[in-house]
């Protein structure tokens, strides 16, 4: 083996790792702060050469699976672990699953986006709504990560309620401003795809959920 091509393929992964160290804190300020203008962002970046796409900020499914490896280790770390029996006592098995399960979301709303634009379903006309939509599943995550880990930390239950509460509340928003964007509709009906799409894929989670508990 070429010795020159390991140390190359070091250097370009040791660089890749301190990109995400300071692109990462930066990508979520603006999932949180300015969400709407990052999907467009995501929209837009599609559109570049590979090499110039997200310069200036991690790729969308890259940033979710930071987001849900950094609760992870924050868990594991302080001894939150709520899912020790089963499957899921293999950390392999519940990082996995949790991967599968908020990228059900960004799923689901991109094809329900695809659906009420009448679309064809490919993977290149799917992966502009679903990478979009990536950037807000990671806030998303965290507050739903958020609250369950404080009540597993001892919180009160109203607390960990009231954290899902604000989470759904801003995550249903912001699907619901995307679609009116998008649709060019009215609020209602944008609410009822932001709805749509979520039930669809809280459904299919549970689902999941339930199948892998029998395993």
């Amino acid at each position: 083996m070429d010795f020159m091509k390991i140390i190359k393929s070091l250097e370009l992964l040791l660089y890749e790792l301190m990109v995400w160290v300071v692109f990462y804190p930066l990508t979520l300020w603006k999932s949180f702060r300015h969400p709407l203008a990052l999907m467009d962002y995501a929209d837009d970046e599609l559109e570049d050469a590979d090499d110039d796409r997200y310069s200036d900020t991690l790729s969308p499914p890259i940033f979710l699976a930071i987001t849900l490896g950094l609760i992870h280790l924050l868990e594991v770390s302080e001894s939150w672990n709520i899912q020790s029996d089963g499957i899921f006592s293999d950390d392999k098995n519940l990082i996995a699953f949790r991967l599968v399960a908020f990228s059900l979301f960004p799923l689901m709303m991109a094809l329900r986006m695809l659906r009420a634009k009448g679309i064809a379903l490919d993977r290149k006309t799917l992966r502009k709504p679903f990478y979009a939509q990536c950037f807000t599943a990671g806030p998303f995550a965290i507050g739903i990560s958020a609250a369950t880990l404080s009540m597993a930390a001892g919180a009160q239950l109203a607390v960990g309620l009231a954290i899902i509460a604000i989470t759904l509340l801003w995550y249903i928003a912001v699907q619901t401003l995307w679609f009116r964007s998008q649709l060019a509709i009215g609020p209602v009906r944008a609410l009822g795809n932001a709805l749509r799409g979520f039930l669809e894929a809280l459904i299919i989670v549970i689902v999941l959920d339930i199948a892998t508990d029998t395993l």
